[in-house]
């Protein structure tokens, strides 16, 4: 393997064990403040322009009751790091307590400025709300809600951001016949503008993921055909239209596909991620687009069952890419980089591999330091752990 260094943002009062290989320990900082210790449900990370990290979370919050009956209740929080130190992006940003929480997006502007998805639950109905941090503070949102309990919603989207306000890929179900129509949305006014179709609503498109490039331009993937025979659509924005980038994606042709993720490099090309079925495993693969045609970033990213990828780009363009690896009944954190020739492989690196890790998130900063973030089962709860790499 490569040497690298390692230097670690673990949250953790206690010291970790160095990576297998010879990697330096480095010391321990304080662990944004998750309140009681109560256990972390999901968790995003991003990396603007300046280097600056932002971390949000859905953590456990105590039990509550409705009429119809007990749930357990979630807040949303979030933080940046600057200045060798988590500081709270204010605080709670539910925009109801106690209520269920689920399903966090983050991401940031060109500026910098975070935007925040999450599904929220109001009287027995999800709906997804959002917030911005804007001039010091969380924006009040909460008429831009959108409803996803309706016979419409097809619960599926994506969601970048531009000039701290939200960007959306939607999806609906049609109110006649079957499938599934994806829109683009934005906020203008008092309402929520949406583009014409971007799919044929009879091949079902789902999972979609979004991207902006420097004029605010869109780019989206998102799988097409039933679960069993999709591939990857990619289309650029260009006016009113969008245009489809190349033949759709996968290895071995309409077959199970899941999880598509989307980024732009620095000439403003697409790179695609996708999990796909490879002799009955879940499989990492990525392509970029060359401005003529896919070009397959190497073979399988991954080498056991895959789940839960996330991806980023370093400051020359090349992906960074972690997941999640089944061994039995743990999940162990993976991560992997591509060098431009081949793929460079850290192995395990959550902290114990001998325990449960979930949820990987990856950012890159500007000094090209990857930051990983996930979440483990310490003594049977889920905690938050942050690790930087120095490549």
């Amino acid at each position: 393997m490569p040497k690298f260094s390692v230097r670690f943002l673990l949250l953790t009062p206690l010291l970790s064990a160095a990576l297998a290989g010879g990697a330096d320990r480095s010391p321990v900082l304080a662990p944004p403040t998750v309140q009681g210790g109560a256990p972390v449900r999901d968790l995003q990370l991003a990396a603007d322009a300046q280097g600056h990290l932002i971390l949000a979370a859905i953590t456990d919050n105590g039990s509550a009751r409705t009429g119809r009956g007990t749930f357990t209740a979630r807040t949303v929080r979030a933080w940046r790091w600057a200045d060798g130190r988590w500081t709270p992006l204010g605080d709670v940003l539910n925009y109801d307590q106690p209520r269920p929480a689920a399903r966090l997006n983050l991401t940031l502007d060109a500026a910098g400025t975070p935007v925040l998805t999450w599904n929220e639950n109001y009287g027995d109905n999800d709906v997804v709300v959002f917030r911005a941090w804007q001039n010091g503070t969380w924006t009040n949102w909460p008429d831009r809600y959108l409803g996803i309990s309706s016979p419409q919603a097809a619960k599926t989207r994506a969601v970048a951001a531009w000039q701290g306000e939200p960007v959306l890929i939607w999806g609906e179900n049609v109110r006649q016949g079957v499938g599934t129509l994806l829109t683009a949305r934005r906020w203008q006014g008092k309402e929520w503008l949406r583009s014409a179709p971007l799919n044929e609503a009879a091949r079902f498109g789902r999972q979609p993921a979004l991207a902006l490039n420097r004029q605010g331009n869109a780019t989206a993937a998102w799988l097409e055909g039933d679960v069993y025979t999709s591939q990857v659509v990619v289309k650029r924005q260009s006016g009113d239209r969008w245009l489809r980038l190349g033949r759709p994606l996968s290895r071995y042709g309409p077959t199970y596909v899941t999880s598509p993720l989307l980024a732009l490099d620095p000439r403003g090309r697409p790179v695609v991620a996708w999990l796909e079925d490879a002799g009955g495993r879940d499989t990492l693969f990525t392509s970029r687009w060359t401005g003529e045609q896919w070009e397959a970033l190497g073979g399988t990213v991954s080498t056991g069952f895959a789940s839960a990828p996330s991806f980023a780009l370093t400051r020359d363009g090349q992906p960074v890419v972690a997941w999640v690896e089944e061994r039995g009944s743990l999940g162990r954190i993976q991560l992997a980089r591509w060098t431009g020739r081949a793929w460079q492989q850290f192995g395990t690196v959550n902290r114990d591999a001998a325990r449960d890790a979930r949820s990987p998130t990856v950012a890159v900063e500007a000094a090209g330091t990857v930051v990983l973030a996930w979440r483990e089962d310490v003594g049977g709860v889920y905690r938050l752990q942050v690790r930087r790499f120095r490549l």
